[in-house]
């Protein structure tokens, strides 16, 4: 029989404003007020909430307002560690407003700290205020389960690992053990998900997993598990483009410390939607506006595929607008000022019903596109779709070199003149600086002259410089 229920949460964001859309600062509340009625449907002990309730740790008095209305109704303890939003990493306040709500009795802070002493200090579940937030025991049916809480650490975390196993090692030899132990902490771990900025390797948990039933995770917005214990739900809605596309991996999980296990559970969140159109051959806007518009009605049987999902619908049920990103790809043939982005977003909310459209402009230039040629596209591009200016200005001083006069050293003239605009744009170095430079670089590439047909175009003798403009000197010294 299971007798205890933790429901297991992280990242609400609250306060959060999408694109500065007063809609999506209420989606990221209503997310979580539905989360906090499921919650109460799976009949659970307690919540768990591993960093990031606040989306900054400058609360304005709206969502400060609004939390403590939320939490007000909850009659479970809501059980939270700091997260990366929650407070600074530099200078600590006195007072954050985790610690208020915590003062309160809204929901139990638990930011312990082994530091030299391996040993947390309890918190009293009752009255918040005493103790010193290192752990908390809830009892219920005559089980223990001990939950630890540690801050959010950034870089410094590979090193506190160590000393927080060993903390709850040394606690639960004080206290003397419980029937199932869990560890709040607000970190990603980079196995799991390497490209999404998480810090701590895998290995580095094996002496937490000595200790521990149950590793409640946050700070990454994407559902995954790592390891026989540690789990993280991702956030509640989509807080970007990146993670509206992550349609399976925004929830919460629900743990029975009975069996041991821990399901995953779909939030409710608005729909988010992704789609592209190709903006190559069109000639004039008029063309492109028109395609695109017939495209939008193409796409809008998918957009309401995903408005229907029960997950994307309102409490009533009925259809939310959704969000949807618009990714222009293709080689554009028209020139800057004529491709309006901006018309075409506004077509898009309006064929599409959607509250926003935010669109993704990863088109090529025609003229970078047949300059940049045969180069790899991941390695043309950036991921947000611009161009690599630095593989640009390296084609462009290949093709310069290789179409000159010294082609017989085309890689060596081309890394001349990267580091030549180095020298005036980063260095701001004088004509002479320059001028000396190049005449350097020439004297050693090529010391018999780069051929006989330039012996026509070099100066019989060495005339002096003086009384010349310095353009005049740049090209002299540059042919000496």
């Amino acid at each position: 029989m299971v007798s205890v229920r933790l429901a297991h949460v992280a990242d609400v964001h609250l306060g959060h404003r999408q694109y500065g859309h007063e809609q999506r600062e209420a989606d990221v509340k209503l997310a979580f007020e539905h989360f906090l009625g499921t919650a109460r449907e799976h009949d659970v002990t307690a919540i768990l909430l591993p960093g990031d309730l606040f989306d900054s740790r400058d609360v304005s008095p709206k969502t400060l307002s609004e939390a403590e209305s939320v939490l007000a109704d909850v009659d479970v303890p809501v059980i939270v560690s700091p997260g990366n939003h929650d407070q600074s990493m530099g200078a600590r306040r006195e007072l954050t407003w985790l610690q208020y709500l915590n003062d309160t009795g809204l929901i139990t802070l638990l930011s312990g700290d082994p530091g030299d002493d391996p040993v947390f200090v309890r918190t009293d579940l009752d009255d918040p205020r005493r103790g010193g937030g290192g752990f908390v025991d809830i009892e219920n049916d005559g089980e223990t389960v001990r939950c630890f809480g540690v801050p959010y650490r950034g870089a410094y975390i590979e090193n506190d690992l160590p000393k927080i196993a060993e903390g709850i090692r040394a606690t639960n030899e004080r206290e003397g053990p419980a029937d199932t132990t869990v560890l709040l902490a607000h970190f990603g771990v980079d196995d799991a998900v390497p490209d999404l900025g998480a810090t701590v390797k895998r290995a580095w948990l094996t002496p937490i997993e000595e200790h521990v039933d149950y590793l409640a995770l946050g700070h990454i917005h994407k559902q995954y598990e790592t390891g026989d214990v540690g789990r993280n739900p991702g956030s509640l809605e989509a807080l970007d483009i990146q993670e509206g596309r992550w349609d399976e991996s925004h929830g919460y999980y629900v743990f029975d410390t009975g069996d041991v296990t821990a399901e995953h559970h779909l939030s409710k969140r608005r729909p988010y939607h992704t789609m592209s159109f190709d903006v190559s051959g069109y000639r004039t806007f008029e063309d492109l506006r028109g395609e695109f518009a017939d495209a939008l009605d193409d796409e809008h049987a998918a957009v309401e595929r995903t408005c229907e999902r029960d997950i994307h619908r309102d409490g009533n049920g009925d259809r939310r607008e959704p969000v949807v990103n618009v990714r222009f790809v293709g080689t554009l043939l028209l020139d800057h000022g004529s491709f309006d982005v901006e018309a075409l977003r506004a077509l898009a909310v309006d064929r599409l019903d959607a509250l926003h459209v935010q669109p993704t402009n990863n088109t090529e230039r025609k003229a970078i596109a047949e300059l940049l040629g045969d180069i790899e596209r991941d390695e043309a591009f950036d991921a947000d779709g611009t161009v690599n200016t630095d593989v640009l200005q390296e084609r462009v001083f290949g093709t310069i070199a290789g179409e000159s006069r010294y082609s017989a050293e085309t890689e060596a003239v081309a890394r001349t003149l990267d580091e030549l605009e180095g020298l005036v744009t980063e260095d701001e170095q004088g004509v002479s600086e320059v001028a000396d430079y190049l005449g350097e670089r020439r004297r050693e590439l090529f010391p018999d002259g780069p051929g006989e047909a330039d012996d026509e175009d070099r100066p019989m003798n060495d005339e002096p410089t003086e009384g010349r403009t310095s353009q005049q000197t740049l090209d002299a010294r540059g042919d000496e």
